[in-house]
C-alpha cells in the first residue's frame, strides 16, 4: 500500500531526537545542526532561515502522519435523521482508526449523533465496508465499530508511555472523502486532566473530519484519539468548537486500559459517587462533604454529612474540583479507596461507582433563612427569617428560630441547609434541631416536594413598602442587545431581593418601553427585573447567553440580589400570552448558566431548544415554572433528570415575581 506522502523516515528521526532531547532555546541550534548535517547543499556559516524551518517541521510532521496513516478509514452515516439543526452536519464524513485485525474500528461519538439507516467505512485501499456498532464510551465520546474484511487491516499502535509534555508538537490525522484524502492539522499539546480529567487538550484547528483520528507526537506515537467537547457550558452542542484552535482528545493510557471491554460489547458510562459539596464553587478550598445522596455508592460506603475527604484513588485532593478530577479516571463498575477524615478519626473506605443514582426530588420545609455570624466571624450559624403560611414548618419553626441540625447533618451556613433539602428522600420524616432563645430542642417535620404547588403571596415579612422602583436603560460596553431595569436606588435599605431576567421576543419594543408596567408588581415583590433585547430582531443567538449571564451578573454587583433568588422569564411565561423564540432561549440560558440562574419560567408551548440535559446538580438547582394547566410531553427528560417541575394556568406577573422571590425558600 502507498502513502500519500514521500518517505523519508530518516529525516524525521534526526528533527524528533532533537525536538525530544532539548528545550525551545537549545532545539534551535541542534535543528541548524542536524539541517546541516542532512542538508549539504546549505552553507555551514548561513543561519537557518524561516522557510527552511518550516520545510523540515512540514517533513517531520508529513513522516509522523504516515506511521498512523495505514490504519485511518473514513466513516460515513448513510440515510440519517433530520438533524437538530447547528454548523455541524452530523451526516458528514467523519474519521475513525482500525484497532484490531478482526476489524475493529474504534471512532468518535459523531457517527451516533443522528439514527442512520447504515455506517460505511472506507479503508486505506478505498475498499468500503457496511459497519455495526459493537459498544459506546458514553464517558468519553467513543464508539467501537465492527467490519467484515477480507483486505489486511494494520491495527493502530498506542503510546505505551507517551511523553505528554505541555507544549511539545502533536498532530492530528485523519481521512476525507470517498478518496480518503489524508487530512492533518498541527498545533502544541495544551493542557492534560481537562473536561473533568478525562481528556488532553491541543490548540490544533480540528475539524469535524478529524474527530475519531489520532493525535500524535512527531516520532508517530499515538497519544489520543481527537473528540468533539466542550467544556462545561462551554457551548451547547458538542461540535461547537471545531476549527476553533481548542480541541480534546482521550489519552491513549486510558483506550488501551478500556479497548478489551470495548471489544466484548461493553459499553462504558461514567461513574457517580453521590456526594454534595459544602461549597458552591469547586473552587474553593475544603472537601467537606455537606450531605449525602440517597441510595448512592457514598451512602453505601458509609461516607456522612461532615466527613472531609482526604484522597480519592490514591490522589490527594484538597478542593472538590480535585474530587472531580480524580473520578474522572474511573467509570461505572469500578471500585476505588477513599481516605476520608471524620472528627480526629481516619477511615478508607472502598466505593464501587454507578452510573447512575436515583434522581432529585427536591424538597422545602418552606423557610426563609440568613447566615449570622458569631465569635467574630469564626463561625456561623442558620437563623429562620420567616415562615411560609401552610408550608410543612408552619406551626414548628418561628423567627429568630435557630437551625443547628437536620439529623446527622450539622447546619452552619445557609448553603448546606438548601443541599440537605435538596437531596432529601420525599415523604420522608426529619428531626431538626433547633434553637429557641437559650433552649435547645428537637422538632420533626415531613417536608414537601418543591413543586408540590406555586406560593399564592408573599410572607409579609419579604413585601417591599418602599416607593415605586425607577426603569434606567442597561448597556455593557461590547454587546449590541438593548437592556433596561426597574429596581431601587443605590442608596435604597433593602436586602436579598430577587431578579428577574426576562427576554424580550425579537422586534419587541425598547426594554425600557416594555418595562413600564412592570414597576409596581416588581417594587412590591422586592424583585429585580431586567428586560433584554434580542440583537437580532427576528431571532435570538445562541451566542447571546453569555451576555445575557453578564447583565445577570452586573445587577447581582449592583443590587443587594439574593443568589438562590435569580430566574429568567419570558413574557410567554404569562398566561395568555404566546409562546416563541424567547422562551427558548430562556431554557437554553437557564441550563448552561445554571450556576448563575436558579429558576426558568416559560410557556408550556415553548418548542425546546437543542441543549444537552445533564441531571440537576443539587449544589446549583434549577426548577421550571411553565403556564398552562399541564406540563408539555418534552418535559419528562425534565422530571426524569430531577428538576422541579410547575404548571399553572393563572400566571400573572404578581405571581411569576414571588415565585422568582422565593427561589430563595428552603
Amino acid at each position: 500500500m502507498t502513502n500519500r506522502f514521500p518517505d523519508r523516515s530518516w529525516l524525521n528521526a534526526v528533527l524528533a531526537h532533537l525536538l525530544r532531547t532539548f528545550h525551545l532555546r537549545g532545539f534551535l541550534r541542534c535543528l541548524t545542526f542536524g539541517f546541516l548535517l542532512v542538508l549539504p547543499r546549505v552553507d555551514a556559516q548561513d543561519p537557518l532561515s524561516p522557510d527552511d524551518y518550516r520545510v523540515l517541521i512540514a517533513q517531520a510532521v508529513r513522516d509522523a502522519a504516515n506511521v498512523v496513516l495505514p490504519s485511518i478509514v473514513t466513516i460515513e452515516q448513510i440515510g440519517t435523521a433530520a438533524t437538530s439543526g447547528g454548523e455541524v452536519s452530523e451526516d458528514a464524513p467523519t474519521s475513525g482508526m482500525v484497532v484490531s485485525e478482526q476489524g475493529h474500528i474504534l471512532t468518535s461519538s459523531l457517527v451516533v449523533k443522528n439514527p442512520s439507516a447504515s455506517l460505511l467505512v472506507t479503508l486505506p485501499d478505498s475498499t468500503r465496508k457496511a459497519a455495526k456498532i459493537v459498544a459506546q464510551d458514553h464517558h468519553r465520546e467513543l464508539v467501537l465499530l465492527k467490519i467484515e474484511s477480507d483486505s489486511e487491516l494494520i491495527p493502530i499502535q498506542f503510546a505505551t508511555t507517551p511523553s505528554m509534555r505541555i507544549g511539545e508538537t502533536v498532530v492530528g490525522v485523519g481521512r476525507y472523502g470517498t478518496g480518503s484524502s489524508p487530512m492533518i492539522s498541527r498545533g502544541v499539546l495544551s493542557a492534560v486532566g481537562r473536561l473533568d480529567g478525562i481528556a488532553i487538550q491541543t490548540d490544533a484547528r480540528v475539524s469535524p473530519s478529524l474527530y475519531g483520528g489520532p493525535l500524535i507526537d512527531l516520532t508517530g506515537q499515538v497519544l489520543g484519539v481527537l473528540i468533539p467537547a466542550v467544556a462545561e457550558g462551554g457551548a451547547e452542542e458538542i461540535t461547537d468548537w471545531y476549527d476553533s484552535g481548542i480541541a480534546f482528545a482521550i489519552p491513549a493510557e486510558t483506550l488501551t486500559k478500556n479497548l478489551e471491554r470495548l471489544i466484548a460489547g461493553e459499553s462504558i458510562k461514567p461513574g457517580v459517587i453521590g456526594i454534595v459539596a459544602r461549597t458552591k464553587d469547586p473552587y474553593d478550598d475544603g472537601t467537606e462533604v455537606a450531605t449525602v445522596r440517597v441510595r448512592s455508592p457514598a451512602e453505601e460506603a458509609g461516607i456522612r454529612a461532615g466527613d472531609v475527604i482526604e484522597s480519592v484513588a490514591g490522589n490527594e485532593v484538597k478542593r472538590h474540583l480535585d474530587i472531580k478530577q480524580s473520578l474522572g479516571a474511573y467509570d461505572a463498575g469500578d471500585s476505588i479507596p477513599v481516605k476520608l477524615r471524620r472528627g480526629d478519626e481516619s477511615i478508607e473506605v472502598n466505593v464501587k461507582l454507578v452510573d447512575s443514582i436515583p434522581p432529585l426530588e427536591p424538597q422545602r420545609l418552606g423557610v426563609i433563612a440568613r447566615r449570622r455570624s458569631v465569635d467574630g466571624d469564626e463561625s456561623s450559624e442558620v437563623v429562620v427569617d420567616s415562615v411560609l403560611p401552610s408550608s410543612p414548618v408552619a406551626d414548628k419553626l418561628e423567627p429568630e428560630d435557630v437551625i443547628l441540625r437536620i439529623g446527622e447533618a450539622e447546619i452552619r451556613d445557609v448553603q448546606t441547609l438548601r443541599r440537605v433539602l435538596l437531596t432529601a428522600q420525599s415523604n420522608t420524616l426529619l428531626a431538626l434541631t433547633i434553637r429557641r432563645g437559650e433552649q435547645e430542642m428537637t422538632v420533626e417535620a415531613t417536608p414537601e416536594t418543591v413543586s408540590a404547588k406555586l406560593a399564592e403571596t408573599l410572607p409579609k415579612s419579604l413585601v417591599s413598602k418602599s416607593k415605586a422602583w425607577s426603569v434606567e436603560t442597561l448597556k455593557l460596553p461590547d454587546a449590541p442587545n438593548e437592556a433596561a431595569i426597574v429596581a431601587p436606588s443605590a442608596d435604597a435599605e433593602l436586602s436579598r431581593l430577587g431578579l428577574l431576567m426576562l427576554l424580550l421576543s425579537p422586534g419587541s419594543e425598547a426594554p425600557e418601553k416594555e418595562l413600564a408596567n412592570w414597576a409596581v408588581a416588581a417594587t412590591k415583590a422586592g424583585v429585580v427585573v431586567c428586560a433584554v433585547a434580542a440583537q437580532d430582531s427576528e431571532r435570538w443567538k445562541p451566542e447571546e447567553i453569555e451576555v445575557i449571564s453578564r447583565l445577570a451578573a452586573l445587577t447581582i454587583n449592583q443590587h443587594a440580589i439574593d443568589p438562590a433568588a435569580v430566574a429568567v422569564a419570558t413574557e410567554g411565561s404569562l398566561s395568555g400570552k404566546e409562546a416563541g423564540a424567547s422562551d427558548a432561549m430562556a431554557i437554553a440560558v437557564a441550563i448552561t448558566e445554571k450556576r448563575t440562574f436558579a429558576g426558568v419560567a416559560v410557556s408550556s408551548k415553548t418548542r425546546p431548544p437543542a441543549v444537552r440535559l445533564t441531571e440537576n446538580d443539587p449544589e446549583s438547582p434549577l426548577q421550571f415554572l411553565m403556564s398552562g394547566d399541564e406540563l408539555p410531553t418534552w418535559a419528562a427528560p425534565l422530571k426524569k433528570a430531577g428538576y422541579p417541575l410547575i404548571a399553572d394556568d393563572q400566571i400573572n406577573q404578581e405571581r411569576l415575581l414571588s415565585w422568582t422571590r422565593l427561589l430563595q425558600a428552603i
